[in-house]
């Protein structure tokens, strides 16, 4: 055969494996686009139609894929070695003569191979691989008609390989991959959506209320509700005057309704109910505006009361530990806030930021109810979190006893100083971030170690 002939014919073969290469793996890359195939398709594009009918019988499509590399790649070798060796041989003995015809045969032969190999590796896999990886939904919409042809002509040798494989499979009690769409736990999710935000194609704002969302369901009441000793409420027995009082010291249009203590809350009412009394003919008691309160535990999810307040038209609910009493309360707002962060109105302080207080390189102030996660997040720290979620919580369980105003403890490779006590309650420390990366350890001295 004429050598140029061969040669065009062994390129042909590479050709036709880098295409059966770049289906398979276009296809596969395709199943994440589906939306923008999708809407291709809705625009009347037939080849997008195409894509998506050989992702809907994906097994059989890629099957075909295989059969195709598998046939270009064997009759590459095979003909490759049959047609270029005799022309390298006849090269070689030209310069060696008769007596070194074996070692010029052998010569000849590892040459064709290790350009067949080189051929092969590079153009009809590398290459077609990593664009098709690179554009896999416009590179399926040409490769797949042709390829979708090639499995119907082959259909009997392709369906008679996959009842094989399955047989195969069975013999190890293994079923054939069904190739469902691709799904994604929400860590996945979290850092598919962090690559985003740092290539651009996604706002930092909007980035972090989708982390909120996807956070939802691993957040647990306790994390997001306001802790007993912050909770403003008024008693079942105080006068109207008592009560207008308390609303406008505090702010706050929703206040739990108290008989003897905190551990005996029987309701709620709304600031706006009382406008009705401010004539003063109308005779008032706390039990006409009172109404029912909904109780929760602090290990639900924030995400399954969010669902439960949504459904009862609600908008507080009061926590309560394993012995029915007051643990905290939470409201709307508070589940709102672990998606689209601190929320403040009219009343509120926005101009300290939580509580955060920069003193220096390194130090920094925070309230002690500030919270760990939220902490780690910040300053890219790795405290361990356990039964408590507050910073104080973290505090108290590393120290093993109510800290002293001044004292100094070490958790973490971070070190905490005391530097405000509301009576038992850690109202306030100074965080000193250092590079050392110990555990938790008792340095309970008045200075730092």
């Amino acid at each position: 055969m004429d050598v140029l002939l061969s040669i065009g014919i062994i390129l042909l073969l590479v050709g036709l494996n880098a295409f059966f290469v770049a289906s398979e793996f276009a296809l596969v890359g395709a199943r994440t686009r589906l939306y923008y195939l999708q809407n291709l398709a809705e625009d009347g594009d037939r080849k997008a139609r195409l894509v998506l009918q050989a992702l809907d019988q994906l097994d059989a499509t890629l099957s075909g894929a295989q059969v195709g590399i598998t046939l270009t790649s064997l009759a590459l070798g095979w003909m490759g070695q049959l047609w270029l060796t005799p022309y390298v041989y006849a090269f070689f003995q030209s310069f060696a003569g008769d007596t070194t015809m074996i070692a010029a045969h052998l010569i000849a032969v590892l040459v064709v191979f290790a350009g067949l190999v080189c051929l092969h590796v590079v153009f009809g896999e590398i290459v077609p691989k990593s664009v098709a990886l690179v554009q896999p939904e416009g590179m399926s919409r040409w490769v797949v008609p042709p390829l979708l042809v090639f499995n119907q002509l082959f259909r009997p040798i392709i369906r008679l390989l996959q009842l094989i494989a399955t047989r195969v499979l069975h013999l190890f009690a293994l079923d054939r991959p069904a190739y469902p769409a691709p799904v994604h736990a929400p860590e996945e999710l979290l850092l598919l959506l962090s690559e985003s935000r740092e290539h651009g194609l996604v706002e930092d704002a909007d980035a972090a209320m989708i982390a909120g969302v996807l956070d939802l369901s691993s957040t647990s009441v306790r994390e997001a509700m306001t802790p007993r000793t912050d909770i403003c409420a008024v008693e079942r027995h105080w006068s109207l005057e008592q009560i207008i009082e308390t609303v406008q010291e505090e702010g706050f249009s929703r206040l739990p309704v108290y008989e003897n203590d905190l551990d005996h809350i029987v309701g709620f009412l709304l600031a706006k109910d009382l406008l009705a009394y401010f004539d003063s003919r109308t005779p008032f008691h706390t039990d006409k505006v009172v109404r029912e309160p909904i109780f929760t535990s602090p290990q639900t999810r924030v995400d399954a009361l969010m669902q439960e307040l949504r459904t009862l038209n609600a908008h507080m609910a009061i926590v309560i530990d394993e012995y029915g009493g007051t643990l905290g309360l939470i409201t709307l707002e508070d589940l709102l806030e672990q998606i689209v962060g601190e929320i403040n109105d009219e009343f509120d302080d926005d101009d300290d930021e939580q509580g955060i207080e920069a003193i220096a390189d390194g130090h920094v102030s925070v309230p002690g109810d500030f919270a760990i996660q939220e902490l780690n997040e910040r300053f890219d720290l790795n405290l361990s979190a356990g039964d408590y979620v507050t910073v104080a919580g973290l505090v108290l369980e590393a120290l093993g006893h109510v800290p002293s105003e001044g004292q100094y403890i070490m958790v973490d490779g971070a070190t905490f100083h005391v530097t405000a006590m509301d009576r038992q309650r850690i109202e306030r420390l100074e965080i000193i971030l250092t590079d050392q990366d110990t555990s938790s350890s008792d340095t309970s001295s008045p200075h730092p170690s």
